[in-house]
């Protein structure tokens, strides 16, 4: 990103903050930034355009900071799931001004930045679900959805506090702090064995706010993770893995085989046996995307 670009994406994002975005003009920005109103609309069409910039920017530099930390081999299930919040936290406390325009209702007020609000949102409680299976185990796997939005959630408070009482708040503390208290959330679970209360109640939300691609990747995953937790065979688990990534890949040709993709899903389901979980993960996943008419 050029100097120009960076220094209108970081005006913009100050004076959304302590304006808002709707009585903030394309002048302001430019005046603040100290660049010609040419040179905006060299970088950006629009108004709404930036706008889109700074949240792809933001959301980008969070999936990018999580990638790399789930690629490090040396990170354990707790140390990556608290390496999850510090990035949020370095991320957001490095940047009050992004973290005013969210508060300030600037993400709500446009619709299409609305729906990438809330499919980030939802990516991110995903993501924090993946890791707290992987942590706890799969005996907590029914609970994981209700304990990542009780993280998430008390992570908004703390950055509240940040914000309008201009509380100091040191990020690496935090994480620790917060993944301490979801130790004790754990183990009440485990102890009174309650009713989730999330246990499927986003499946529509991930329909509406997903791709048909970003949800089988989604679907994928959860049927991954379901292997990897639930299958006691080893061997067994590495051919249901394997045979899940071939029907992936042939699914994504431009071509794909319906032969093939249906003799490896059916291979695939009697893997699968009596766990009626992964069974209906299958038929979510595959069901409809199996061609009727392909060589």
């Amino acid at each position: 990103m050029n100097d120009k670009k960076t220094m209108l994406i970081q005006s913009a994002m100050k004076l959304f903050g302590e304006r808002d975005y709707h009585t903030t003009s394309v002048q302001d920005i430019v005046n603040l930034a100290g660049v010609s109103k040419g040179a905006f609309y060299q970088h950006f069409p629009s108004k709404e355009e930036l706008l889109f910039s700074i949240f792809n920017h933001h959301f980008e530099r969070v999936h990018t900071e999580l990638r790399e930390a789930e690629s490090n081999p040396h990170l354990t299930p707790r140390d990556l799931l608290i390496r999850g919040i510090l990035v949020q936290c370095q991320l957001i406390l490095e940047n009050k001004n992004f973290l005013c325009m969210l508060v300030k209702g600037t993400a709500f007020t446009e619709k299409a930045i609305s729906e990438v609000m809330t499919r980030e949102s939802l990516e991110m409680a995903r993501w924090f679900q993946k890791r707290i299976i992987e942590l706890y185990g799969p005996d907590i796997e029914a609970h994981s959805m209700d304990c990542a939005s009780m993280l998430h959630g008390c992570l908004k408070e703390y950055f509240f506090f940040f914000i309008f009482c201009n509380y100091p708040i040191d990020g690496t503390k935090l994480a620790g702090y917060l993944v301490e208290r979801l130790d004790d959330l754990v183990e009440g679970i485990r102890r009174k064995r309650p009713t989730p209360i999330l246990q499927s109640a986003l499946e529509p939300l991930d329909q509406v706010y997903q791709t048909d691609k970003q949800r089988l990747e989604s679907l994928t995953e959860h049927i991954e993770l379901r292997i990897r937790s639930h299958q006691p065979d080893t061997q067994t688990a590495h051919t249901m893995l394997q045979t899940l990534e071939t029907i992936v890949a042939e699914l994504q040709k431009e071509q794909p085989s319906a032969i093939i993709i249906q003799g490896l899903y059916n291979y695939l389901l009697t893997l699968a046996k009596q766990d009626e979980q992964l069974i209906q993960l299958l038929k979510t996943a595959f069901d409809s995307r199996i061609p009727h008419h392909a060589g």
